[in-house]
């Protein structure tokens, strides 16, 4: 399964998942990056790009603390 945010190439173009629908067969809403969307792109028509960011962060690179408001900040 992919996740939403992963770069993907789809018929030779590169591409970005913006939806998923998981009911029987996964399939996916692509968004091109000329902008033209693609609705129900099966899963074995994408190929992920290595590399992409979609990853989670490494631990050292995620926030830390309660989580509380920013003073100072926006709100």
């Amino acid at each position: 399964m992919l996740r939403l945010g992963t770069r993907v190439r789809f018929a030779g173009q590169e591409a970005l998942v913006v939806a998923r629908t998981l009911a029987g067969e996964p399939t996916y809403d692509i968004r091109l990056d000329d902008g033209r969307l693609i609705k129900y792109a099966a899963e074995s028509d994408l190929e992920p790009i290595e590399g992409d960011g979609s990853e989670s962060p490494p631990a050292s690179a995620r926030p830390t603390g309660s989580g509380g408001s920013n003073p100072g900040g926006m709100q």
